[in-house]
């Protein structure tokens, strides 16, 4: 068992360095450092941590609890996986949820949810309004909005198609004031048969779906874009956590 904590740490540890490696500093992946410093730790000092009497002591509960933390973990990243993601119903509105600029470039993430977009109205044909969605975070020079606006221009999407929402700063706020700008600029009430489809990441479908409900848009649709291969394990793994924390506080 000592070899498997070794492995463990040693393989996390890498995939950490091969991450920010290939995509630069990715969000999230020192979870993967620091987790893998510990199974290292743990495997060294295997048998004195077994030998130890509070551990002794309490096998059975601390059994418990690590299974019962497993099973909850595979129950929601299964949910997560399988939730559909690929919607080509035809919509009244599209969202596209902002994920961060370099400076003023979008990055790998956003610039994907915006080809999305651009593919999702191609091959549906939609004429509408498209709502493009984010604020301005730290080491960005410009709101995501902005940004995302000008991508779309760059690639033939003319500017009177898009609005911008350009004040939020999570998921949970890019709906909740994409919902007032749909409202004030298009006169349509989400919760009243309005069809609105969400363009997001794949692993960002159901908190997004989630959020979306919450905030009161009673017929939501998702078209997401794929994940870096390399990027799955960290970003499967941080949108446990981030679901967890949207299913008990965002509304």
């Amino acid at each position: 068992m000592r070899y498997l904590w070794s492995c463990i740490g040693v393989l996390a540890v890498i995939y950490f360095i091969v991450i920010n490696i290939l995509g630069g500093r990715i969000y999230f992946s020192e979870v993967f450092l620091i987790l893998g410093l510990i199974a290292i730790v743990i495997s060294v000092f295997y048998n004195k941590i077994l030998n130890a009497d509070f551990i002794k002591k309490h096998i059975k509960f601390i059994r418990g609890l690590i299974v019962a933390c497993i099973s909850i973990f595979v129950i929601f990243e299964t949910m997560i996986i399988m939730y559909p993601k690929k919607s080509l119903e035809k919509s009244n509105v599209i969202i596209v949820l902002g994920a961060g600029l370099r400076g003023s470039i979008p990055s790998l993430t956003l610039r994907y949810r915006l080809d999305s977009t651009i593919e999702y109205v191609n091959k549906t044909d939609y004429n509408g309004k498209i709502i493009v969605s984010g604020g301005q975070g730290p080491g960005e020079d410009i709101t995501e909005a902005e940004a995302m606006k000008n991508y779309l221009i760059d690639k033939g999407i003319s500017s009177d198609r898009i609005i911008k929402e350009d004040k939020s700063t999570s998921t949970s706020e890019n709906l909740r004031f994409s919902k007032e700008v749909i409202k004030n600029n298009l006169n349509y009430d989400v919760g009243k048969n309005i069809k609105t489809t969400i363009i997001t990441t794949d692993f960002h479908a159901m908190r997004s779906n989630m959020l979306a409900k919450r905030n009161g848009y009673e017929n939501v649709e998702l078209y997401t874009t794929s994940t870096e291969w390399y990027l799955i394990p960290n970003m499967y793994f941080r949108e446990f956590f981030a679901f967890i924390k949207s299913l008990i506080l965002d509304r």
